[in-house]
């Protein structure tokens, strides 16, 4: 289906030890770029672009900054 509807694009969320072979199914079947939430590193060919996120950090600056506007600090 990713080649027959030509998507670039994955989201990869899965535990880490599934996201290197979750990944190279998906390159295997044309992806091209990855967003990775799996909290680690993937081996991708240079063709293949890669962000990764860190859930637990983006929800801790979440937090942080919900609670200084609770605050009123500007």
């Amino acid at each position: 289906m990713i080649r027959e509807k030509k998507i670039e694009i994955a989201v990869l969320a899965v535990p880490a030890s599934q996201a290197q072979r979750a990944a190279d199914l998906l390159i295997d079947a044309g992806i091209r770029a990855i967003l990775n939430f799996a909290p680690c590193l993937l081996t991708v060919p240079p063709s293949v672009l890669v962000r990764g996120v860190d859930l637990a950090s983006e929800l801790e600056h979440l937090t942080y900054f919900l609670e200084k506007s609770r605050r009123g600090d500007k």
